[in-house]
């Protein structure tokens, strides 16, 4: 029997730890509103979805056992991380990559996606941590029954921050130099999660 009591508030304080996706998050909400940063948590929730397939078919026992495999994972996090957070500097308060103006939801969503499943720190949440609390006997099903748990707080985490977000927003459209400064904290906070994972091993960080 899965001990939900242990379960949730283990995983909700996993879940409400800043982290790359939950940065991202914050900057849409306050840049381009709470619709543009709902359709991107919308591509993160399918990031995890993609991570707990990957899990459910045991590939998640390969990276915890491959040296290799995980360190190739990890890096591809560290360069899209900084990749990300040097692009959102450059372009502070112009719009990141790929964004006009008016903000492309799909832009959002396709970067929320890629930042969830380049982070190794993600798959561990699902090949090391969720096992944890599988009963003796459990199956697969059980695995995907606690995964699926986990997406849900996360979403409940994602809009926490979504709502601060819109905080920072409150009055109406912010103004250039607000942009840039919401821009500059999250492109810097960015790269030194890029770092921070460059310089660990496969412990330490939160998933999202």
């Amino acid at each position: 029997m899965i001990t939900w009591e242990i379960f949730l508030p283990a995983a909700a304080a996993m879940a409400m730890v800043p982290g790359a996706n939950q940065v991202l998050g914050l900057r849409n909400a306050a840049t381009h509103g709470v619709r543009y940063a709902v359709v991107g948590l919308a591509g993160r929730l399918l990031g995890f979805s993609l991570l707990l397939t990957v899990v459910a078919v045991g590939l998640g026992r390969v990276l915890e056992r491959s040296v290799l495999a995980f360190e190739i994972l990890r890096w591809a996090g560290v360069a899209y991380l900084v990749w990300l957070g040097v692009t959102t500097l450059l372009h502070a308060g112009r719009g990141s990559l790929g964004e006009t103006a008016g903000g492309r939801p799909v832009v959002a969503a396709r970067r929320e996606l890629l930042t969830a499943v380049t982070n190794p720190k993600a798959m561990l949440v699902f090949a090391s941590f969720l096992p944890q609390f599988v009963p003796s006997g459990g199956t697969t099903g059980t695995l995907v029954t606690l995964s699926l748990a986990y997406i849900a707080l996360e979403g409940v985490a994602a809009f926490v921050y979504i709502a601060g977000g819109t905080v920072l927003r409150a009055g109406g459209e912010l103004s250039v130099r607000a942009m840039r400064r919401i821009d500059r904290t999250t492109g810097a906070v960015l790269v030194a999660l890029g770092v921070s994972l460059a310089v660990t091993g496969r412990h330490g960080a939160s998933a999202a």
